[in-house]
């Protein structure tokens, strides 16, 4: 193998390893968003879930006028 041969290799082989390398970044980071998105939609069902059994409770609850 000659220089220039070796010299084009290792331009081919890094060329392909960026290319690798940004495959994987996109598909980490679209993995990450959906995950992301997925876990702040739960979050918001959760609260809003909460936050109507607490007014149903609110207004479950008699006020006594006996005791006070």
């Amino acid at each position: 193998m000659t220089f220039e041969t070796a010299v084009y290799w290792i331009i081919l082989a890094g060329i392909a390893g960026m290319i690798f390398y940004f495959i994987d970044e996109w598909r980490l980071d679209r993995h990450y968003q959906n995950g992301y998105w997925a876990g702040r939609s739960a979050g918001w069902k959760s609260c809003l879930d909460h936050q109507a059994k607490v007014q149903a409770m609110k207004l479950d609850q008699v006020f006594d006028y006996d005791k006070n």
